[in-house]
């Protein structure tokens, strides 16, 4: 038993949901072990209250176990349980009519922490970062020309005020009332796209 044991916790998540699928349920504690305190501290960090995050995440063992046949090998495990994970904390926090806001300093620096490598970020952190980045990106699609160039000259291309003037031929000035509007402007998108 112990030899299983060691071989299940070394096998790939994959090869684990194939076992649950064939009809090996009892595996499944060992998928519980592997995430449960990653996806815990996403939880979280999302929902802020330690009983609301474990309540939930008991719902996404739940509705992945009853979800698992519906898997793509394929594909990657740990993906889609994040997934599952953060629209059940998303779904949560609408029942109870909060708010959801990626904070300014996210956005301007997820691009260069996504590109800079690190070993002590976890995966999680990673991820997180990457849905940030991803929800930046739609947003931006969503503000009026003038304002995506700004943000993208500002805080991708790290241009300066100077640069940025010169290339949209403002005075340094109102390029700094320009970039204040433009995050305004994207902060209201970002929240309304959570908002639907």
């Amino acid at each position: 038993m112990d030899k299983i044991s060691q071989k299940v916790k070394v096998a790939e998540d994959n090869a684990l949901i194939k076992l649950v699928k064939l009809g090996h349920p009892e595996i499944y504690d060992e998928v519980v072990k592997r995430y449960e305190k990653k996806l815990f501290s996403y939880i979280y960090r999302l929902v802020g209250n330690k009983e609301e995050a474990e309540d939930i995440l008991q719902n996404v063992f739940v509705k992945a176990y009853r979800n698992i046949k519906t898997f793509d090998i394929e594909r990657k495990f740990s993906s889609w349980i994040y997934r599952i994970a953060h629209n059940e904390a998303i779904n949560f926090l609408k029942k109870k009519n909060k708010r959801i806001f990626v904070s300014w300093e996210d956005i301007v620096t997820s691009k260069d922490k996504l590109e800079t490598k690190s070993e002590e970020r976890s995966p999680i952190d990673i991820w997180i970062r990457e849905e940030s980045r991803l929800q930046i990106q739609e947003a931006l699609g969503h503000l009026p020309e003038k304002y995506q160039k700004v943000l993208l000259l500002r805080y991708f291309s790290e241009k300066s005020y100077e640069e940025i003037g010169h290339l949209i031929g403002s005075p340094v000035n109102t390029v700094g009332t320009i970039i204040n509007r433009a995050k305004k402007k994207l902060m209201v998108v970002i929240n309304l796209m959570e908002g639907h």
